[in-house]
């Protein structure tokens, strides 16, 4: 039946409004970026924690050489997608003198497709992400979305819809 309904555009459900917030562990958080994270990328132990007040703190060792010491990040989000003109959650990296560092070694990693590197700026490209897994026709349904975190968690609040 799902996939009579998705063939047909949800025509049977048009007029549907829904809205969702859903949390993310920082255990699932992390899972999903191990995932998603190519195995050419030279970065290893790489592990992000969500705080309070739109931030996360990553650490991660680049390169395997023990002389290089683990970096500690602290992003912030910077910019909201907005929906549908620019599926785009933009963060910023925090911190001048780890910026004059870190800023120039991330542009050189070969970043997943749908996440760019400009400064102390991350663009992350949601539709791009969605195409890669097959999820990109799911974007035309969602108005609004919004990513913030708390302690352990980030909390997705989304809305979206059929009309008709």
């Amino acid at each position: 039946m799902f996939m009579r309904l998705q063939a047909s555009g949800f025509e049977d459900l048009h007029g549907a409004d829904v809205s969702a917030t859903v949390p993310i562990s920082e255990r699932l958080l992390n899972e999903i970026i191990q995932e998603s994270l190519p195995r050419s990328l030279p970065i290893r132990d790489l592990y992000v924690t969500p705080e309070a007040g739109d931030r996360f703190i990553v650490r991660a060792r680049i390169g395997s050489s023990p002389l290089i010491p683990a970096l500690k990040l602290t992003v912030l989000i910077a910019e909201q997608p907005r929906l549908p003109s620019s599926p785009i959650l933009v963060l910023r990296l925090e911190g001048r003198a780890l910026l004059s560092l870190a800023g120039p070694a991330l542009r050189f990693l070969d970043a997943p497709a749908g996440v760019h590197f400009e400064r102390d700026h991350i663009a992350i490209d949601i539709a791009a992400l969605l195409e890669q897994r097959g999820f990109r026709g799911y974007l035309e349904y969602l108005r609004q979305l919004e990513v913030h975190t708390t302690d352990g968690l980030v909390v997705l609040t989304m809305r979206g819809g059929i009309s008709g």
